[in-house]
């Protein structure tokens, strides 16, 4: 990658950010010491940065978010919000009034991001299974087993074993795995009221016949 825009501070961070391939997210924990986590995409480090919170709240601060482009540049994003790195293209569009459309293009993809969780929910209770959590990151490590026995449970399709499966949502990881196993409850259970529906359908059929 060539060296970044320099026309301004701004620019020059804004493209970094746009080709970042790598995020970290650092907390002072005092007396020189750091709690830092890395990660590949914005959403995922927002997700630890916020974990790294909730895993010290007697930390005042909150974490430096860094973002890295494949030449090793580097911007400090911190507590901008996900869609920052667009914003600087807002200018640009302002040139032709025909392109000012295009704004609000990107303004339904934000309303999109946030509908994910309504149409997660709406997912479960049409009986569609939600996907597991991805704990491939570092931080997630000591959870993965749990995460192992709950998808299996999920696979069975033993939904008293899931509700009775002890989780305690104090962090990132268990907040993730409570989140996945009621989701998958309310699917399985959907699923269950389904088949019984469709079995009455079967079964009153021939009496219609006759």
């Amino acid at each position: 990658m060539t060296t970044p825009n320099l026309t301004s501070p701004e620019a020059y961070n804004a493209e970094i950010i746009a080709n970042a391939v790598k995020f970290t997210a650092s907390l002072f924990l005092g007396r020189g010491e750091y709690a830092t986590i890395e990660a590949t995409s914005r959403e995922e480090i927002d997700q630890l940065a916020e974990m790294l919170s909730t895993e010290h709240p007697t930390v005042k601060s909150k974490p430096v978010i860094t973002a890295f482009d494949a030449a090793g540049n580097q911007a400090v994003i911190s507590g901008q919000p996900a869609k920052a790195p667009k914003a600087p293209k807002a200018p640009k569009a302002e040139k032709p009034a025909k392109e000012k459309p295009a704004k609000a293009t990107k303004e339904p993809a934000a309303d999109k991001a946030l509908g994910k969780r309504a149409q997660i929910a709406a997912d479960a209770e049409a009986g569609i299974l939600p996907a597991a959590p991805d704990f491939s990151a570092a931080t997630h490590a000591r959870f993965r087993k749990k995460l192992a026995e709950i998808v299996a449970l999920v696979e069975k399709a033993d939904i008293k074993a899931l509700k009775a499966y002890p989780i305690n949502p104090v962090s990132s990881s268990p907040k993730a795995m409570d989140k996945y196993r009621n989701l998958a409850v309310i699917a399985l259970e959907a699923q269950r009221k389904a088949a019984k529906a469709k079995a009455k359908t079967e079964e009153s059929t021939p009496e219609a016949g006759q």
